[in-house]
């Protein structure tokens, strides 16, 4: 992809995320803003979707923000930019893709709820990409993570590189709900008409291992 695509497809991105995430604060409240995390779980659990499967992944530690990225989010977690360093060598072996609706009542629902999901992020920071947004940095310094779900590039475990995609509509979700696999998010993102933009990068990873898979 040329790098002048890649910056109009960002821009897409970023437009279309920033209104779910600032719509979502007047949802999910000021108390959400105000911490970066929920307690760490370390047995929590929540669905994902790889190679045509649903499977269960357990959270082990909390979320990792490179923190020699600026954020204005308590969480330290900023989109439009991939982080300098990981928690650990290696750390973006395996990639997590955070899956967005940006469109009312998806189904099925959401793997996780706005704010809500263990060992995630509560805030994050668009101030980055606000020239690309039209916004104020600081008007989108600090939003509420937004409901997701979750596809992963396979059936690993440890550290994941998160990368956010944003879904545009109904019909396109289903199609990513139904395949349930990068190779279908892909095919949609390399369709223009599709609906479903990204990657977008972050300077966020997450921790946990697939523990279990169902149809």
């Amino acid at each position: 992809m040329s790098e002048v695509r890649r910056t109009r497809r960002i821009g897409v991105i970023a437009s279309l995320f920033t209104g779910v995430l600032v719509a979502s604060l007047s949802i999910a409240g000021a108390a959400f803003a105000s911490g970066s995390t929920v307690h760490p779980v370390s047995s929590a659990q929540t669905p994902a979707w790889t190679d045509g499967k649903t499977v269960t992944v357990q959270y082990a530690q909390n979320f990792f923000c490179d923190t020699a990225v600026a954020s204005n989010a308590p969480s330290g977690c900023e989109v439009g930019t991939d982080a300098t360093r990981g928690p650990v060598a290696n750390a973006d072996r395996s990639t997590l893709y955070v899956l967005v609706p940006l469109f009312s009542n998806p189904v099925p629902a959401p793997m996780c709820a706005v704010a809500s999901c263990p060992n995630h992020p509560l805030n994050i920071d668009l101030s980055r990409i606000a020239g690309a947004l039209g916004a104020a940095p600081g008007a989108v310094g600090d939003v509420a993570l937004p409901a997701h779900s979750h596809i992963l590039d396979g059936a690993a475990g440890g550290w994941w590189d998160v990368k956010i995609v944003a879904v545009t509509n109904e019909s396109a979700w289903a199609k990513l709900a139904a395949g349930k696999s990068e190779a279908v998010m892909n095919s949609l993102i390399a369709d223009p008409s599709s609906g479903v933009l990204g990657p977008i990068p972050t300077n966020m990873y997450l921790f946990f291992n697939v523990v279990g898979s169902h149809r």
